[in-house]
């Protein structure tokens, strides 16, 4: 068994005083966990944690403690059953190490799109990442990259339950420094936020509405055809404007419709623009 110790994770704030609320305590402990299960993802190149997989790599907490919810950890991978060859470079330590770095690498691009500065990257097959932002240059090992990717939503999902009457403070890293490895406060509330912006242009699509709320006037719909506005895919929806929601209800009768939108682009901090929402202005046949 192998194993990486002396680590805490600790969330503070006034809603502890009096005691963990156990909602606050299973979210927090959750999205930290899936975070440090991205390095043994990317690592092994799979798409989840199976059950297996948790038999022989977990987090194992020594300790709690209360007045701040503070969990004190060890990393462990075990049993004969690794063998790929991955595992001849890491462990660990490796992956609490890579966990940090793409932490470090979120907070640089989330705060380079923030700042309207575009990010520029190259992949060499030494296995590095070189992040171009303006006349800086930032060098990374690949996996940080994707480990960064699989890990962005978790931050966000964290960084949502910051406030000054909450949760003030969440922080994770070796016991014995006197900095932490991973640290978010009130000032980080919006350290993870992705700005959008929506197209000037309205434009045609053709697509298949399959879901639709009459209640919030949303929903998604599918992009089958190639070279249009919007490439293929599935996007969420919302009725611009005052609109008779039944035309909507009825469109998902039909397996092709028309629809005039205006985009709702996202800077992605992982290079260019992905669509982020579609506000429709009006559905044809």
């Amino acid at each position: 068994m192998r194993g990486m110790k002396d680590l805490q994770f600790k969330i503070d704030g006034p809603i502890l005083k009096k005691g963990v609320p156990l909602h606050i305590a299973l979210n927090t402990l959750d999205n930290f966990q899936s975070i440090i299960d991205k390095s043994y993802l990317v690592w092994t190149s799979s798409k989840r944690v199976s059950s297996k997989d948790r038999e022989k790599y977990f987090i194992q907490v020594r300790e709690f403690r209360q007045n701040t919810l503070t969990t004190f950890f060890d990393i462990i991978i075990q049993g004969a059953q690794l063998t790929l060859p991955l595992f001849a470079a890491i462990g660990p330590r490796n992956i609490w190490d890579y966990t940090v770095e793409a932490y470090k690498f979120l907070r640089l691009v989330c705060n380079a799109v923030q700042n309207d500065q575009q990010t520029q990257y190259e992949f060499n097959s030494n296995g590095q990442t070189i992040v171009r932002i303006g006349n800086e240059i930032h060098n990374y090992y690949a996996p940080v990259y994707q480990i960064a990717q699989l890990s962005l939503p978790h931050y966000q999902n964290l960084t949502a339950t910051l406030s000054p009457e909450k949760i003030t403070n969440i922080q994770a890293g070796k016991i014995k420094t006197e900095e932490p490895d991973i640290q978010l406060t009130v000032e980080d509330k919006h350290a993870f936020d992705i700005p959008t912006r929506i197209e000037k242009e309205t434009v045609k699509l053709k697509c298949e509405i399959f879901d639709f709320n009459k209640y919030k006037n949303a929903g998604r719909l599918a992009v089958k055809i190639e070279g249009q506005a919007v490439p293929p895919g599935e996007y969420k929806f919302t009725i611009f404007g005052d609109q008779d929601h039944v035309d909507y209800i009825y469109s998902m009768l039909k397996p092709e419709v028309t629809v005039y939108c205006l985009i709702e682009l996202k800077a992605d901090p992982f290079g260019g623009d992905k669509v982020h929402k579609l506000h429709i202005t009006g559905v044809g046949s």
